[in-house]
């Protein structure tokens, strides 16, 4: 049985592009899925499509959860893959959505599913939405990083000054998807948010905030940021509070302050390799360590 399933097939999209974030591996503090749902309901996108899980998903480990209905009854909500269109009759294209979660099984197989929907509806250029953890400090301005295989987002991605990327290393789903839409020849492009990796907050609403602003520069749309700034400057004063009651994280982010200020320039982690949770702790446990050792060394002289 084909594992995608249409609900309707939109009429006339015009030279869309897709636009896709999953959860998991590359979707840090939830930045990238964040940022697609919010346009979802900015643009008040139409489901059309979607990806049956059985085959690409062990339940066990994702566990399908069960919810309550409008009708007061239960119902099983599984791990969903969902494309939803839009419309903009001001621009001479439109924009297809797909968010959903990371597959554990048949990549291959769900990339087809993918390339399926670009090729029914002649996608023009595909764009991937990811978040990744690295040791930048949350007191400077959201780091993103990009790459595009289509010349019109690599003009839009240079004045932007978002960083290129050349990693090389384990992946996930959107980095198989990205390779097989390029031998299928259609032109890729990725948007990554750096996200520190010292926060567990979800989502991080600052990265998404930059997000949001370089998407609604690079595809010449009006994203209503109203709501985001507001969330925003409520996450940093929550971020604030937190750090505040912290002497150690306060040192550590001052740090991190010093490394990128004497640098001048940001280096990006990898795209596609997130740190575990063990390593970051390890990371912090490092630097506190060396801490507590300095500390009590200057006491003793």
């Amino acid at each position: 049985m084909d594992p995608l399933r249409y609900l309707e097939r939109p009429d006339g999209l015009r030279n869309p592009i897709l636009i896709y974030a999953f959860d998991g591996w590359a979707d840090a503090s939830e930045v990238a899925t964040w940022t697609a749902r919010y346009l979802l309901r900015q643009w008040k996108a139409t489901k059309f499509a979607e990806i049956d899980p059985e085959d690409f998903y062990v339940f066990t480990e994702q566990r399908p959860k069960m919810r309550w209905g409008e009708d007061r009854k239960r119902f099983v909500e599984w791990p969903a893959n969902e494309f939803y269109y839009h419309r903009v009759p001001t621009l001479d294209r439109d924009f297809i959505i797909l968010v959903g979660s990371e597959p554990q099984l048949r990549w291959k197989s769900f990339a087809q599913s993918v390339i399926q929907v670009v090729t029914d509806f002649q996608v023009s250029v595909v764009l991937a939405l990811g978040g990744v953890l690295a040791a930048v400090p949350h007191t400077q301005p959201p780091r993103l990083s990009g790459t595009a295989t289509d010349e019109l987002f690599r003009e839009r991605l240079h004045p932007l000054e978002v960083n290129s990327s050349r990693y090389e290393g384990p992946t996930g789903i959107l980095g198989v998807l990205s390779t097989t839409l390029d031998r299928q020849g259609v032109p890729t492009a990725s948007l990554w948010g750096s996200v520190p990796h010292y926060l567990a907050a979800r989502p991080n609403m600052r990265v998404s905030q930059a997000m949001l602003r370089k998407l609604d520069q690079m595809l010449d749309v009006r994203i209503d940021m109203g709501r985001v700034d507001r969330q925003a400057v409520l996450f940093d004063g929550q971020v604030s509070q937190l750090v505040a009651g912290n002497a150690e994280v306060q040192a550590y982010v001052r740090k991190l302050e010093e490394e990128h200020g004497r640098t001048g320039e940001f280096a990006p982690e990898p795209p596609g390799e997130l740190p575990s949770g063990e390593a970051v702790i390890r990371d912090l446990e490092e630097f506190f360590r060396e801490r507590r050792s300095t500390e009590g060394g200057s006491d003793r002289g």
